[in-house]
C-alpha cells in the first residue's frame, strides 16, 4: 500500500432524518378511517415513494464511494488465485509422496499379519486408518494387531464354555467380533429351547377294536368323546342291517385330523353308529 486516504461524504441525511420525524405524526394511524380511505391510499404512496427515493440516492452513492475498493478488492482476489492454483501444484506432489508412503506401509502392515498366520478373519476386520497415519509407528501397529488376536482367541475359548451351539456361536463372533451380542444370542438360543421343550403335544390316539362288546369294554359314561361327524343317515340304515345287541357310549377323541378322519371311516365301515354331539362338555 503506496497511499491511504480515508473518504470523506458530507450529506444531509440527518436532516432528511429530523424532517421525517417531524412529519411522521401526521401520518398515524389514527388519523385514517373508512371515511377517508382515498387519502390513506395517497400517503401511504407518498412515504413509499420517498423511502424508495432515499434508498436509490444510497446505493448510488455508495457505488461511487466504494469504487476504488472494489477495484482493489479484484485484484487481490485474482491475485490470491493465482497463487492457489500454484499451491495446489505443489500439494498434488505433496499427496502424491503421502500416498506412496501410506502405500508402501499398508503393504508393510499386510506382512506382518501374514506372518502371525492368524486366518479365522481377514485384516480388514480389525483395520483402522489410523495406522497409515505417519505419526503412528509400525511398532504401535504391531502391538493394536497383536491385542486384538489375543482379545479374539479369549472370546473364542469364552463361547467354548457355554457348552451348547458352540460352532454356531463363534461363527456368529467372528462375523461381529462383539462378545456381548453373541451371549445374549445363545441366551436367547436357550430361552426358545426353553419354551419349545415346555410345550405340551398331545399323544397320539390309539384304537383297538375288541372281539366281542361285553360291559367290561364299554367306557365310563361320565366320560364324553366327540368324533366328526359323518353321513348319520348312511351309518344308521348300515347299523340297523347287523343283527346284535345295539350298545350305546358316548367318547371324546383327541387326535390329529388325520387319525379322526381314520377312526370316522373305520367306524363306518363296520357299520358303527356316530354323530357329531353339540354342546359337550368333559
Amino acid at each position: 500500500m503506496s497511499e491511504k486516504s480515508l473518504g470523506k461524504l458530507t450529506t444531509n441525511a440527518n436532516q432528511i432524518k429530523e424532517l421525517v420525524l417531524q412529519i411522521l405524526p401526521k401520518y398515524s394511524i389514527e388519523n385514517y378511517s373508512e371515511s377517508n380511505i382515498d387519502q390513506a391510499k395517497k400517503d401511504k404512496a407518498l412515504l413509499n415513494n420517498s423511502a424508495k427515493l432515499l434508498n436509490s440516492k444510497r446505493i448510488e452513492l455508495e457505488k461511487e464511494f466504494l469504487k476504488p475498493f472494489d477495484e482493489f478488492k479484484d485484484v487481490i482476489s485474482e491475485t490470491v488465485k493465482l497463487i492457489g492454483e500454484a499451491t495446489a501444484k505443489i500439494d498434488s506432489v505433496v499427496k502424491g509422496s503421502e500416498n506412496k508412503a501410506k502405500e508402501e506401509k499398508h503393504a508393510e502392515i499386510e506382512a506382518y499379519w501374514k506372518d502371525t498366520e492368524f486366518t479365522l478373519i481377514p485384516l480388514s476386520k480389525i483395520w483402522d486408518d489410523k495406522w497409515l497415519n505417519k505419526s503412528t509407528s509400525m511398532k504401535s501397529v504391531k502391538a493394536d494387531i497383536s491385542s486384538s488376536i489375543l482379545r479374539i482367541q479369549e472370546d473364542l475359548k469364552t463361547i467354548e464354555l457355554i457348552n451348547e451351539d458352540v460352532e454356531l456361536l463363534k461363527s456368529l463372533y467372528l462375523d461381529t467380533l462383539n462378545l456381548n451380542s453373541t451371549i445374549e444370542y445363545s441366551n436367547k438360543l436357550k430361552e426358545n429351547r426353553k419354551k419349545l421343550e415346555e410345550v405340551k403335544q398331545p399323544e397320539p390316539v390309539r384304537f383297538t377294536q375288541p372281539d366281542t362288546i361285553t360291559e367290561d369294554a364299554l367306557w365310563d359314561d361320565a366320560e364324553h368323546f366327540e368324533v366328526p361327524q359323518k353321513e348319520t343317515e348312511k351309518v344308521a340304515q348300515k347299523t340297523e342291517s347287523i343283527d346284535q345287541e345295539k350298545l350305546e357310549r358316548v367318547m371324546r377323541v383327541v387326535g390329529t385330523k388325520e387319525q379322526l378322519i381314520a377312526l370316522g371311516d373305520w367306524m363306518y365301515d363296520n357299520g358303527i353308529h356316530f354323530e357329531k354331539l353339540e354342546n359337550v362338555t368333559a
